[in-house]
């Protein structure tokens, strides 16, 4: 029984002389130093960290913690990082040297220490008295179901955006407006056959070809457009089906996407059929 009193006495003796410390000289003692306490200090303002937007392409997610000291205030006043735990929810054969180096939970560290800096407690206590502690504070950085989906599909969002473009300078082409945009994405060596005739679609584009037509006119209509990605995202076709003005008919109009040498979809084969 006497050996218990005094080590509760000794403890109470330690508490107060590190608390006396640091309420003295505001010198925080080393995160390995264990301040014991009765009572854990109170969360009363939380800010959660943001996911580190230069992470979400490798589809990273990570676990961080850190440890926390909280004064007699209940201010943080110190943070040092105990441990991160860094984990992919998707696999690639690309070697991604950036993403790669982005994996040690660096961004992760930031964006927690960011946030836990602006917590508020209530400070700790022991036997009713209070006390600064070091305390283990972890943070977990999950991506949503939807972040997950453009994550594990990030080649068909780039994909769908290219494709958009290319439709949208199909139908400035076939209504002759905004051409030079339009001409961006057409390969320099992409063929037309007009009916029975070939040529070189920039050419037709740009006027120098007076026996074929690819400008219909504002009044044409768009009466109806496929689209399709072929070779998981190597190659698209699209179909447009116009309506010509004043009972001219229609056009069907096939064309042909392929990546360039900067992997981006252009424009190399048109056909118009009537």
């Amino acid at each position: 029984m006497k050996n218990k009193s005094i080590i509760i006495v000794s403890l109470i003796a330690l508490i107060g002389l590190c608390n006396l410390v640091y309420s003295q000289t505001k010198s925080i003692p080393s995160p390995g130093v264990e301040i014991p306490f009765d009572k854990a200090p109170d969360v009363v303002k939380r800010v959660d960290p943001a996911y580190p937007a230069s992470m979400l392409s490798g589809g990273w997610e990570a676990s961080v913690y850190i440890r926390a000291f909280i004064d007699l205030d209940g201010n943080v006043a110190e943070v040092k990082t105990e441990k991160i735990e860094v984990t992919a929810t998707r696999t690639t054969e690309k070697k991604d040297v950036e993403v790669e180096d982005k994996a040690d939970g660096k961004a992760f560290e930031e964006a927690a220490l960011s946030a836990l800096k602006q917590w508020k407690f209530t400070p700790a206590q022991m036997k009713g008295k209070t006390v600064a502690v070091w305390v283990t504070i972890p943070f977990k950085f999950k991506l949503s179901t939807k972040e997950l989906k453009e994550v594990e599909e990030p080649d068909k969002v780039e994909t769908k955006k290219q494709v958009e473009t290319i439709k949208t300078a199909i139908e400035n082409i076939l209504r002759g407006e905004e051409i030079e945009k339009a001409k961006a994405c057409v390969s320099k060596d992409a063929l037309i056959v007009y009916n029975t005739k070939t040529a070189n679609l920039i050419s037709v584009i740009n006027g120098e070809q007076k026996d074929i037509h690819l400008t219909e006119g504002k009044e044409a209509k768009n009466v109806n457009m496929n689209i399709k990605v072929l070779d998981g995202g190597k190659s698209a076709v699209i179909v447009v089906t116009t309506d010509l003005p004043k009972g001219k008919g229609k056009h069907v109009h096939s064309i042909i996407l392929s990546r360039s040498a900067e992997n981006l979809f252009r424009i190399t084969h048109w056909h118009v059929s009537f």
